[in-house]
C-alpha cells in the first residue's frame, strides 16, 4: 500500500508542478498517466468504491482546474453536452430499476460521470494545437512503457504487476499471477491492462496516431522515440495473441493508407516489405499466425467457439431485454452482467456467464435499447465531427480529424469483441480521443475566423497557418 500511496503522491505533485505556468502544460502528463497506470494501483474503499490512480489524476485536475481560474475558451459552448445530460439521466433511471441498485450507482460514477467529467476538463482546457500534438506524443510514450513491460512479460516471465499487492491482481489462474496463459495461446502479454485483447486494443488505437505524428514531426531525437515505440507496439500486439486488435490494426492501416498524407503511405509500405522480411526469416511468426487462423475456423476448439459464442451471446441478451417492456427500455442496470451473469445457450449447453465479449450487446442490456441508441449517439457524433473537420479544413490541417477518426473507428470496431469501454485504460483512451476531435474541430474553426476577419492577412496569413498546424513540434513530456 505504501508503493500505491507513493504512486499517487507523485502523480498529483507532478500535474501541480507542471500546472505552474499554465493548467494546459499538465494535460500531456494527465493523459500519460491514464494510459500507463493499472487498474492494480488502487486502494479499496469496503463498501464504496475503489480509489485508484486515473481517479486521483481526474480530482487533481478538476481540483486545478477550479483553483487556478477557467482559461477563456471555457466560455464556449461545450459540444455533446446534450447527447451527455440525456444519457447521464438515463443511465440513473436505469440504476433505479437495475437487478443490484448498489453495482448500478458505482457504474454511474465510473463508466459515464467519470468520462463526461474528463471530457469536460480537456475540451475546456485545451487551446492550442499544439497541445492536442503533446497530448498525443503522451500517449504513445505512456503505450512505449507498456510495451517494455510485456518484453519482461514475454522474455523474463515476469510482470510488473507483480509490484502490486497480491489481493489487488487482476488474474485468470486462480489468484496464482497476473500473467496470462492460455491452453493452445501460450503466453499473451497484456503489460499494465486487465487483459491481452484490451491491451491489443490500446495499441491498435496508437499505432495509426502514431504514424502520423512520424509524418509531421521533424525533430530528431522525438522521432527516434517514436519509430522505437511503433516497432514495439508491432511486436506487442502481435505477442497478444488477440485476433479482434490484428484486424483492427490492419482496417486502420487501410483507411490511413487512403485518407492521409503520402509519407504515411511510404512508411506503411516500408513496414510491410519489413514485416514480410521478417515472417520470411522467421518462419515460426507465419507458423503461429496459421495455426491461430485455423484455430479460429475450427469450432471444436476453445479459440473458434469463441466466435460462436458471440453470436449466442448477442441472442440472449436480445431475448432478456424482451421479457418485459420496463427492461427493453431500461435495462438491467450497469455492471449487472459481470456483477449477477446471464444463461446463454451456447454448443447444446445453458450455463451462467459473466463476461459479455460484445460491448454493443452489454449496453443493450444493462441500460435497454434507448440507452443503447443514447450511447451509440454520444460515440458516432464525434466521427461526424471528425469527419466534416477534414473535409471542410483546407489541407494539411486536416490531416489530424482524419487520423482522429481512424483510431475512435478501429475502437468501436474493437468494442464488437470484448468489453472494451469501460475495464481498463483503452476506455479513457477512447474519450481522450473524443475530447481532441472536439477541440481541434474548435480551435480550428476559430482560427479561420480570425484569419477570414483579419483583411490584412490575406491568402499568405492563411497558407502559413495551415502549415504551422501540420508542422508543429511537440516538446517531449519524459
Amino acid at each position: 500500500m505504501i508503493l500505491i500511496l507513493f504512486i499517487q503522491f507523485v502523480i498529483v505533485i507532478t500535474l501541480v508542478v507542471t500546472s505552474r505556468r499554465r493548467l494546459e502544460d499538465a494535460l500531456p502528463f494527465f493523459c500519460f498517466f491514464l494510459v500507463l497506470m493499472p487498474l492494480e494501483s488502487r486502494f479499496v474503499i469496503p463498501g464504496l468504491f475503489d480509489f485508484n490512480t486515473m481517479r486521483v489524476s481526474l480530482l487533481t485536475l478538476l481540483v486545478l482546474y477550479i483553483t487556478k481560474g477557467r482559461p477563456a475558451s471555457s466560455h464556449e459552448p461545450l459540444p455533446l453536452r446534450r447527447l451527455m445530460y440525456l444519457h447521464i439521466g438515463w443511465a440513473i433511471c436505469s440504476a433505479l430499476y437495475s437487478l443490484s441498485v448498489a453495482t448500478s450507482a458505482k457504474q454511474v460514477l465510473s463508466q459515464v460521470l467519470e468520462y463526461y467529467l474528463m471530457y469536460f476538463l480537456l475540451v475546456k482546457i485545451i487551446s492550442e494545437i499544439e497541445t492536442i500534438y503533446k497530448i498525443i506524443y503522451a500517449m504513445i510514450m505512456a503505450l512505449a512503457v507498456c510495451c517494455l513491460c510485456a518484453l519482461l512479460e514475454s522474455y523474463a516471465h515476469w510482470s510488473i504487476l507483480r509490484i502490486f499487492p497480491h489481493n489487488l491482481w487482476i488474474t485468470y489462474d486462480g489468484g496464482i499471477d497476473p500473467l496470462y496463459i492460455e491452453l493452445g495461446r501460450g503466453l499473451r502479454v497484456r503489460s499494465t491492462f486487465p487483459h491481452p485483447i484490451l491491451f491489443g486494443d490500446a495499441l491498435a488505437m496508437g499505432i495509426p496516431l502514431t504514424l502520423y505524428l512520424l509524418s509531421v514531426w521533424e525533430k530528431g531525437r522525438e522521432r527516434f522515440l517514436l519509430w522505437m515505440s511503433l516497432a514495439l507496439m508491432f511486436w506487442a500486439i502481435y505477442k497478444t495473441s488477440s485476433r479482434g486488435p490484428w484486424i483492427a490494426t490492419g482496417i486502420c492501416l487501410v483507411l490511413l493508407f487512403f485518407t492521409v498524407r503520402a509519407r504515411v503511405k511510404k512508411y506503411l509500405i516500408t513496414i510491410g516489405v519489413l514485416a514480410l522480411v521478417v515472417v520470411l526469416a522467421r518462419p515460426g511468426i507465419w507458423q503461429t499466425i496459421n495455426a491461430l487462423y485455423e484455430a479460429s475456423t475450427d469450432s471444436t476448439q476453445p479459440v473458434g467457439s469463441s466466435y460462436l459464442y458471440r453470436h449466442a451471446l448477442s441472442d440472449a441478451v436480445s431475448n432478456a431485454v424482451q421479457k418485459e417492456p420496463a427492461r427493453a427500455l431500461l435495462g438491467y442496470g450497469l455492471g449487472t452482467f459481470r456483477q449477477l451473469g446471464l444463461d446463454i445457450t451456447f454448443l447444446g449447453q445453458t450455463q451462467r456467464w459473466y463476461t459479455c465479449d460484445d460491448n454493443w450487446s452489454a449496453f443493450l442490456y444493462e441500460t435497454g435499447y434507448v440507452g443503447l441508441i443514447l450511447i451509440g449517439l454520444l460515440l458516432f457524433k464525434p466521427l461526424v465531427i471528425a469527419l466534416r473537420s477534414y473535409w471542410t479544413l483546407p489541407r494539411p490541417g486536416n490531416q489530424l480529424s482524419g487520423v482522429l477518426f481512424i483510431s475512435l473507428v478501429g475502437f468501436y470496431f474493437l468494442m464488437l469483441s470484448v468489453a472494451a469501454y469501460s475495464w481498463g485504460q483503452q476506455g479513457y483512451m477512447n474519450w481522450i480521443l473524443i475530447s481532441l476531435v472536439v477541440s481541434h474541430s474548435r480551435i480550428a474553426a476559430r482560427k479561420q475566423l480570425e484569419e477570414s476577419d483579419n483583411s490584412d492577412g490575406g491568402q499568405d496569413s492563411t497558407e502559413e497557418h495551415d502549415a504551422s498546424i501540420d508542422e508543429v513540434e511537440v516538446t517531449t513530456v519524459s
